[in-house]
Parts: structure tokens; C-alpha cells; sequence
């Protein structure tokens, strides 16, 4: 039914503020599968959570209680149709030109630079394992809704620039609420299980799914094509 369309759904953790009350690290994650149906365990979980008086609406991992996330944690352990990518940014190694815009004589730390190359990376990890596939013909990237305007089109900008030039299939772009997606909430649980890994080293979400993550990449790790002192 979909075998000639890759669903990528990408997710973000920390956050993109790069002064000292922002998080160590911001996180890029994308799950990538050629089923994107076949989810239906996660509505077992939900609705066993709730006959046992746990209240769920969705799941979401910074929220949902830790028994609820050894539940799915374990799930997306055992499908065989995803695959993780995921790029990590320390935000101290990261030099200011990437994220600092000077607007007269103010400096906003907007990121465009930054998120482009991050989002770019992020893409050429996914699709060095899809380039001799033939049978994909198109990909369908979706994302969160709660992007900025100025966000979403340089999303949509950098993705197209990206399958233009690497790719050469259709790709569709869209932003949804992860409420409404199964696959939108295991992308979230997968990029905080690494998130978890790098901020905090907790390790043990990050070792449940660690079978299915095909890459993992420090992106400011000395000897990277964009290491800075």
C-alpha cells in the first residue's frame, strides 16, 4: 500500500535557546518507516491506562507516567518497520555565527543558520540508506504544528532545497498536532529517550530502542566537517 512512499516524522527536544537558561543540548530526531499504519498497540496501552485510573489523552513522554513509558518504550522496541535518525547539537560547542543575527544593534539569537544545517544533516543520514531504493517515489515529511510561520518556511525551505539537489522525488511537507498521529508520538518518545541520553545520561529508554537507531550524530564532535573551537 505504501511501499513506494517513506513517512519521515521529526521531533524536537531542549530547546533552541542558547543563553545560559536554555538546555545543554537541542535535539533533532526523525522516525522513518515505509508502514506508517500497523500502530494499533498504542491504543491498547491507552485505554488499559485509562481503566486502571491513569488519565491519557495522547502520549507524550516528558508527561505520560513512567509505567505508560515502559509500555510504549518497549513497544517501539519490537516494531520492524521504523528506523531512527537523530542529530545533536551541545549547544557550548556550537560557534555564535550559527545562531546569532545582528538586527541594527541588537543580536537575536533566531538560529536560522543553525537549524538549516541541523535539518540538512538530518536528511542525508535517512536517505544515504534510501538512494538505491528505486521503488520509493516520494516522501511525505511531517512535522509538529506548533512552529512559529518564520519556522515552518524554513522547514519547508531547507526540505525542498534538500530533494532538489540529493533526492530527486516529490516531497510533501506537512505540520500536524502530534495528538493526531501515532507515529508523531513515537518520534516524540524516541527523541527524548535520546535527549534523556545526552542531557541527563539516562540510559535506559535509550537502550530499549537502541535497535532500531541507525544513526546518532554529534554534530559539533571534534573531528565533524563543522567543529568549532
Amino acid at each position: 500500500m505504501f511501499s513506494d512512499c517513506l513517512f519521515i516524522f521529526v521531533d524536537e527536544s531542549g530547546n533552541f535557546d542558547f543563553s545560559f537558561s536554555g538546555t545543554k543540548y537541542f535535539i533533532l530526531t526523525s522516525v522513518s518507516t515505509l508502514i506508517p499504519h500497523k500502530k494499533d498497540r498504542l491504543e491498547e496501552i491507552k485505554y488499559k491506562s485509562l481503566k486502571n485510573g491513569i488519565e491519557i489523552e495522547y502520549f507524550h513522554a516528558t508527561e505520560d507516567k513512567q509505567r505508560v513509558r515502559d509500555e510504549v518504550f518497549e513497544f517501539i522496541g519490537t516494531l520492524p518497520d521504523i528506523e531512527i535518525d537523530s542529530i545533536v547539537i551541545q549547544k557550548n560547542k556550537a560557534n555564535p555565527v550559527l545562531y546569532e543575527e545582528k538586527s541594527g544593534l541588537r543580536t537575536k539569537h533566531k538560529g536560522d543558520v543553525l537549524y538549516e544545517k541541523v535539518l540538512m544533516t538530518l536528511l542525508s543520514y535517512i536517505f544515504c540508506r534510501y538512494d538505491k531504493n528505486k521503488n520509493i517515489k516520494r516522501a511525505i515529511v511531517i512535522l509538529s504544528s506548533i512552529f512559529t510561520r518564520d519556522k515552518r518556511n524554513l522547514i519547508i525551505k531547507t526540505t525542498k532545497k534538500y530533494f532538489k539537489q540529493n533526492v530527486h522525488i516529490p516531497a510533501y511537507i506537512y505540520f500536524h498536532d502530534c495528538k493526531s498521529d501515532k507515529n508523531s508520538q513515537i518520534a516524540d518518545y524516541c527523541s527524548w529517550a535520546i535527549y534523556k541520553k545526552w542531557e541527563h545520561g539516562e540510559l535506559r529508554p535509550h537502550k530499549v530502542i537502541g535497535s532500531k537507531i541507525k544513526s546518532e550524530f554529534d554534530m559539533f564532535a571534534r573531528g565533524s566537517d563543522i567543529y568549532y573551537e
